[in-house]
């Protein structure tokens, strides 16, 4: 709701900008005839044109404003936040269906994950992710030739 409050203030601000813009022409061409020393005549022609830029400027920012309000909204479609405003992350276990469409089980050429449900779980090397991998293992201590862990 403040959103909207805030854009159509915003709306009326630049309504309000071109008008004022659009009637005090005439007093910028004075201000750069007497900058430059130059006689520059405005013509009406030449001042409708100005009109239209000054109107096309103010339409895309609206646009812009629009999109990145309208883009927050479809940016987060179809994902489940573990917490509302994700401050702890995003992240969740996988269920069984995403990962038969997102990795391989058993057969598929890969990298091993590991296992799940007595199936090797696989990363394809035709996957579109990346195939960076850490390794996190527990330190052994050999004793009497057999291995031992802490």
């Amino acid at each position: 709701m403040i959103k909207k409050i805030c854009f159509y203030i915003f709306l009326f601000f630049c309504f309000f900008l071109n008008i004022i813009l659009d009637l005090n022409i005439k007093n910028y061409f004075e201000v750069l005839n007497n900058c430059f020393e130059k006689n520059i005549v405005l013509t009406n022609n030449l001042y409708v044109i100005i009109c239209i830029i000054i109107a096309l400027i103010s339409f895309f920012i609206i646009l812009d404003i629009l999109l990145v309000l309208f883009k927050n909204k479809n940016e987060n479609k179809g994902i489940n936040f573990k917490i509302e405003d994700g401050t702890y992350g995003t992240a969740n276990w996988m269920a069984e269906n995403e990962i038969s469409n997102i990795l391989g089980f058993n057969e598929v050429p890969g990298i091993i994950l590991g296992k799940y449900n007595y199936n090797i779980v696989k990363l394809p090397f035709k996957s579109y992710f990346n195939k960076n991998i850490c390794v996190f293992g527990s330190s052994r201590k050999y004793e009497n030739n057999r291995i031992s862990t802490y």
